[in-house]
C-alpha cells in the first residue's frame, strides 16, 4: 500500500485579497508548512501540490531542493473539486493506494496528527479528520435566534481526508459531472453510499480564510521568546568617515578598531549571541590578522547563519551614542541596509540617536557607541 498526498492550494484568493497559499509566516510560505508536515512523516511515496496557473512557475522554483524531490506540482482547475480531480487523475491507478487530501490553507497540521491519521485509516476505506462541536449552536434567521441545535452529533470536518484509491475512482466515474456541488470529497463519497469514519482531532488546525486568521495562526506557531542585549564602544580619531549598520557616513572621523569599527553592527552581533547563548563577538571573531579591517556586515552574516531555522527576529531597538555627525538623516539608509541582511522588514528596526546634550561630565568628543536590544521568536 502506498500513501499519496494531494495538497490543494489552487485558490484564486479573491475573498482573502491575495494568494493566501504564498503568504509568509516566519519567512516561509503557507503551503510549505503542509508539505513539510507530510514529508516529515516519511510515509508518503508522492506528494502532489495543486496550484493556480499564475503561481505555477513561482512555486515550482521554490521546491527545487532535494528535500522536495518527491513533490510534484500541478495546475489546478476552476474549483477546489476540479483541482483535486486533476491531481487524482495524474496518479497511476492502484487500488491499494491511500489518498490523503489536505488544504494548503491549514498550515498548523502537524506531523503527529498525520501519523495518527495514517494509523487510524489503515483498516478504513474513508476517513475525515474532524472536531467535535462543544459550543452551543443556534439556528438563526434574519439575525434572530430561532432555536438551539442539538450539538451531540455535530462535528466540523477538517483535512486531511483519506480515501482508498478505488473509492475515489468509483465516485468520480459516477458523479464527475456534478462534483462542484459537494463541499468536500467526503460528502461526495457519502453521496455514493460509502461510510466515512471520523478521526477526532484535538489539535489546532485552523483554515486561513481572512487576514485575521493569518495573524492568529502566526501567533499560535510561536513557542518561545528570547531577548538579547548588545553593547559596543570605540574611540574616534580624524579620518574620512564611519560605518554604521553597514552604511558609510562621510565625515572627518573614523572609528578606531581592529575591524571597520561599526559599533551598531557589533552590538547587533552581541545581542544575537546573547539571545541565542552563543557566547560573544570576541569568541567568534578574535583580533587576528584574518579579521583585520574586516567588514562587520560580513561578521554579522556569519552569525545570522547560526540562527536555527525555527527562530526569527521580532524586532531590533538600537540607540547610537554620537555627538557628531547627527545620524537622523542617515537612519533610513542604515535601516534599508540592515533589513535584507537580517531577513526582516524595515519596520522591525528602530534606530535612535543620542548625544551628550552639553553635559560636561559626559565627554563624547573622542568616542562613540551603540546599545541594541533584540527580541527573537521560536516557532513550533
Amino acid at each position: 500500500m502506498k500513501n499519496i498526498a494531494i495538497i490543494v492550494g489552487a485558490g484564486s484568493g479573491e475573498r482573502f485579497g491575495s494568494y493566501k497559499q504564498i503568504e509568509m509566516i516566519n519567512n516561509k510560505p503557507v503551503y510549505k508548512y503542509s508539505i513539510d508536515a507530510f514529508l516529515d512523516t516519511d510515509c508518503f511515496s508522492q506528494i502532489i501540490l495543486v496550484v493556480p496557473n499564475k503561481l505555477f512557475s513561482i512555486i515550482s522554483k521554490q521546491l527545487t531542493k532535494e528535500r522536495y524531490s518527491n513533490v510534484v506540482v500541478y495546475e489546478g482547475g476552476n474549483t477546489r473539486a476540479q483541482s483535486v480531480y486533476n491531481a487524482f487523475s495524474k496518479i497511476v491507478k492502484n487500488e491499494n493506494n491511500k489518498i490523503f487530501i489536505h488544504d494548503a490553507a491549514r498550515p498548523l497540521i502537524s506531523t503527529k496528527t498525520i501519523l495518527d491519521l495514517i494509523n487510524f485509516s489503515k483498516k478504513e476505506d474513508a476517513v475525515v479528520l474532524a472536531k467535535k462541536i462543544n459550543e452551543t449552536v443556534k439556528s438563526v434567521k434574519k439575525g434572530q435566534s430561532k432555536f438551539t441545535v442539538d450539538r451531540s452529533a455535530l462535528w466540523t470536518a477538517e483535512t486531511p481526508q483519506v480515501f482508498n484509491h478505488k473509492i475515489l475512482q468509483d465516485v468520480y466515474e459516477k458523479k464527475l459531472d456534478i462534483i462542484d456541488e459537494f463541499s468536500d470529497e467526503a460528502s461526495l463519497v457519502e453521496e455514493c453510499g460509502y461510510k466515512v469514519k471520523i478521526c477526532e482531532n484535538r489539535s489546532l488546525n485552523t483554515k486561513i480564510t481572512t487576514k485575521e486568521d493569518l495573524d492568529l495562526i502566526s501567533k499560535n506557531m510561536i513557542n518561545n521568546i528570547f531577548v538579547g542585549i548588545g553593547l559596543d564602544c570605540h574611540s574616534l580619531e580624524k579620518g574620512s568617515g564611519i560605518v554604521l549598520g553597514g552604511y558609510k557616513i562621510k565625515c572627518n572621523l573614523k572609528s578606531v578598531a581592529h575591524s571597520d569599527g561599526d559599533v551598531l553592527t557589533h552590538a547587533i552581533i552581541d545581542a544575537l549571541c546573547g539571545a541565542l547563548n552563543l557566547g560573544d563577538i570576541g569568541q567568534h571573531f578574535p583580533n587576528t590578522s584574518k579579521n583585520k579591517n574586516i567588514s562587520s556586515i560580513k561578521l554579522l552574516k556569519k552569525i545570522i547563519s547560526l540562527i536555527p531555522s525555527n527562530i526569527s527576529i521580532i524586532n531590533i531597538d538600537a540607540s547610537i551614542v554620537l555627538n557628531s555627525p547627527k545620524i537622523s538623516k542617515y537612519k533610513s539608509k542604515i535601516v534599508s541596509t540592515l533589513a535584507p541582511i537580517l531577513k526582516i522588514s524595515e519596520s522591525q528596526i528602530s534606530i535612535k540617536g543620542i548625544t551628550s546634550n552639553g553635559l560636561s561630565f559626559l565627554d563624547m568628543k573622542n568616542g562613540w557607541g551603540a546599545e541594541v536590544i533584540i527580541s527573537l521568536k521560536q516557532w513550533n
